[in-house]
């Protein structure tokens, strides 16, 4: 399998992480739909560095990056978090989010040791519905018309994992991996 690894945000990750962050095609799938500004985005990562609430990494295959992972709502107390995360290099293999995925569920619940990751995703996404769901993940909940959008209402979906559901979907979704990227 490829060499997928998670490594910590730099100064010079900025520009392109922001790049990434404002294609349309990210940001139509995002609570905050908004053109972020480079000084927003410097605020983002300077609150980032002292926050022990949330995390954010840069997604690499062989050295190479695609994309960014961040956990948020980070409670120690209860072992829990939720996790957001995006493929922003356009021209990555075909397989990419699911090898993110895989990496960053195994960082969560094997690193971090976390007992449990919540997701939350917007009803207009049926492509990370889908997602979650192979990954294992499962419905806990809908918020409602929770989320104004265009003028319009759209529902959350609620998803969560457990580390035990993790341990018994990992092996398959293993095997998927190396098959598709021998």
């Amino acid at each position: 399998m490829l060499n997928a690894s998670l490594r910590d945000i730099v100064i010079d990750d900025l520009e392109k992480i922001l790049a990434w962050r404002n294609q349309e095609h990210i940001r139509c799938v995002m609570y905050n739909r908004d053109i972020i500004l480079w000084q927003q985005h410097l605020i983002w990562f300077n609150e980032l560095k002292n926050n022990k609430y949330k995390l954010s990494k840069i997604f690499s295959i062989n050295n190479d990056d695609y994309g960014v992972i961040n956990i948020n709502n980070i409670d120690r107390y209860s072992n829990r978090c939720t996790w957001g995360f995006y493929i922003g290099e356009q021209k990555s293999p075909k397989g990419t989010g699911l090898l993110l995925g895989y990496t960053t569920l195994e960082f969560i619940f094997k690193e971090l040791k976390f007992r449990k990751l919540c997701a939350e995703v917007i009803e207009s996404n049926k492509i990370s519905r889908s997602f979650h769901e192979k990954l294992g993940f499962k419905l806990d909940g809908t918020l409602r018309k929770h989320l104004k959008l265009n003028e319009d209402y759209q529902d959350i979906y609620m998803y969560s994992l457990f580390a035990e559901e993790w341990e018994e979907k990992r092996i398959g979704l293993k095997l998927e991996l190396e098959e598709r990227f021998k």
